[in-house]
């Protein structure tokens, strides 16, 4: 599980409310996990949630980084870009062979720790820039 703490603090109140809403769904994901197979519907809501919120919370965030002229501005393009990569083969896995657990799993380990770095290594980097 993954828990929001003031070290994942960008100095963006918006997008730290984001960012608590993505923790909250991968904690979900990792709470279906943690017991009998969830129902395919219930996955389904929660991966499209998920795939049309990284979308709006990226592009949301990148503004605000441009705006902000923060120097991490490219560099978290980039690695946007990447986990909407590793998302989409996720999901391509998903149509092909339905909600198995191991696969699921996999999206969830992969989202916790790449969110959790991805926060502390470059969108804190926005609080430098904040208010400018």
């Amino acid at each position: 599980m993954l828990t929001w703490s003031d070290q994942f603090a960008t100095g963006s109140p918006l997008v730290d409310t984001q960012h608590r809403m993505l923790i909250d769904k991968i904690n979900l994901l990792e709470q279906m996990l943690g017991g009998p197979p969830p129902p395919k519907a219930k996955v389904d809501e929660l991966l499209a949630f998920l795939g049309s919120y990284v979308v709006t919370h990226f592009k949301f965030e990148e503004q605000c980084m441009e705006r902000a002229r923060c120097p991490a501005h490219e560099k978290n393009k980039q690695a946007h870009a990447a986990f909407l990569g590793v998302f989409g083969k996720f999901k391509e896995r998903y149509l092909a062979e339905g909600p198995k657990p191991e696969l699921l799993k996999s999206l969830q380990v992969a989202a916790a720790d790449w969110i959790k770095s991805h926060i502390l290594t470059v969108d804190i980097q926005l609080k430098a820039c904040a208010g400018k």
